[in-house]
């Protein structure tokens, strides 16, 4: 779940000390033609601007944040909570009541969250340290390790005479030397992530045992995709992250009492309250205005509209979209994910001591062509001092027993290419263009503040600064 991060630097954690849901839940979130460049909106006679913002997303909110100080903000949620992938549920009964969980975005790190680390402590919403480690578990051949330690990166004397074993461990930890290389030359340029290794000898078990498993558990995305995942942005981000260092990594951290402590603190300064069930029908940009088009036929006018919502649904609202807003906004597939809050441990690995933070499982006959199957154990995540393990798994293949799930949800994450991620420095080119912006975690890798820092973006085109 994009959201997170991991790898080498963070996942084996005992050497040289990052969603627009549609929900079935028992239980719901505890939160509830013109083409020339811009100039900075401003009325005519300097008063605050009417300012419609689509989406309540992490992105959505921040805009309307940021914007709400100077003008008048208007915010239309297609769901039934604002937050999109911020979902925070509540244990409904039993010993662990009212205990709140994250079951989309999870963890940050000051480092590399720098624009929601600053949202963060001007809302004053306090973080505390998590534990990011890695485990995989294949329930076909019982093979599996974990980064929770030394003896569970080798859980049996078998593992130290395993040729496969032996071949994942030393490819690990010349990927980060050799990464951290070829990253700051220019031999990525133009590489799937499959072509890089294949060229750098990286072998099969370090490739479906460990690389891609783990890019297939940070994207959400089918084991299949990953290979041909741009190299170049994919160990840019394992760079950035302190992923292909041994030394100096990040602490990651998670919000205190749930993610969503950030959004309630958010809409407690808004105006306006979003309104929820209220995804508009269409986006008519004419005279120098927008017009939101409701389901009901009402038309409500603006003078601007920010677009936080996935590129995909973006371009389905505009009823008038441009050649260039088309050609920048299709390129964009996603992947739908579902997400399951329960307390059974089938989807872990069969030893305790193998339980990470990020747990892969391959299950038995399993194609690289089905959704990713990733289980987060949030007990270790979000220090749940509980009588239960809570955990939050995608895509689970194996059945779980009703009675242990709490929630059921479906997530949807960006799938990367050439093509999608070449259209984001002009997207940023295009904002403001009759007067339309658009914000989103796709304007950078998926994450938390990929789509905070869009929003900040927006912001700063109406001359308002974080």
């Amino acid at each position: 779940m994009p959201s997170s991060g991991h790898s080498v630097g963070v996942f084996f954690t005992w050497h040289a000390r990052n969603f627009l849901p549609t929900t079935t839940a028992r239980s719901g979130p505890s939160c509830t033609t013109a083409s020339q460049s811009p100039a900075k909106p401003m009325s005519e006679d300097h008063n605050p601007l009417k300012i419609a913002i689509v989406g309540c997303g992490v992105a959505g909110l921040t805009a309307a944040w940021l914007l709400g100080r100077k003008h008048d903000v208007h915010l239309f949620e297609k769901n039934d909570y604002a937050g999109g992938h911020t979902r925070t549920l509540t244990v409904p009964d039993g010993a662990d009541v009212d205990t709140p969980v994250d079951t989309g975005f999870i963890v940050m790190n000051h480092r590399n969250y720098p624009h929601f680390t600053k949202v963060l402590e001007q809302l004053g919403v306090a973080l505390e340290d998590s534990s990011m480690t890695f485990s995989f578990y294949d329930q076909e051949t019982h093979y599996g390790y974990s980064g929770n330690s030394f003896s569970a990166l080798f859980p049996s004397l078998a593992y130290y005479f395993s040729p496969k074993h032996l071949s994942l461990v030393a490819d690990l930890w010349r990927f980060a030397r050799i990464g951290y290389r070829d990253l700051n030359s220019a031999f990525l340029e133009g590489k799937t992530l499959g072509e890089y290794c294949a060229i750098r000898g990286f072998g099969p078990a370090f490739l479906n045992h460990y690389l891609y498993p783990m890019g297939a558990a940070i994207w959400s995305s089918p084991i299949h995709e990953m290979h041909k995942f741009p190299a170049e942005p994919y160990l840019h981000f394992l760079e950035n992250h302190g992923l292909l260092r041994l030394s100096n990594r990040p602490q990651w951290r998670y919000v205190k009492g749930g993610s969503c402590s950030y959004v309630r603190a958010m809409l407690r300064q808004f105006k306006n309250q979003p309104r929820l069930n209220a995804a508009p029908a269409g986006i008519q940009r004419r005279n120098g205005g927008v017009t939101l088009i409701t389901h009901d036929g009402e038309a409500m006018d603006f003078d601007h509209v920010v677009i936080g919502t996935h590129a995909d649904e973006a371009l389905e609202l505009l009823m008038d979209p441009s050649e260039r807003e088309q050609s920048l906004l299709s390129p964009w597939r996603y992947q739908p994910n579902e997400v399951v809050l329960h307390t059974s441990p089938t989807h872990l690995p069969p030893k305790r001591k193998l339980w990470a933070s990020w747990n892969f499982m391959r299950e038995p006959g399993q194609s690289d062509q089905r959704p990713v199957s990733v289980s987060y154990y949030m007990n270790r995540l979000q220090n749940l001092q509980t009588k239960h393990d809570y955990i939050v798994t995608l895509n689970p293949g194996v059945e779980i027993p009703e009675e242990r799930i709490i929630n059921r949800t479906t997530l949807t994450h960006p799938l990367y290419s050439f093509e999608s991620m070449a259209t984001q420095p002009e997207l940023r080119e295009h904002n403001g263009t009759q007067n339309t912006w658009f914000c989103g975690s796709y304007f950078g890798y998926g994450f938390h503040e990929d789509a905070v820092r869009s929003a900040v973006e927006v912001a700063e085109g109406f001359g308002i600064e974080l």
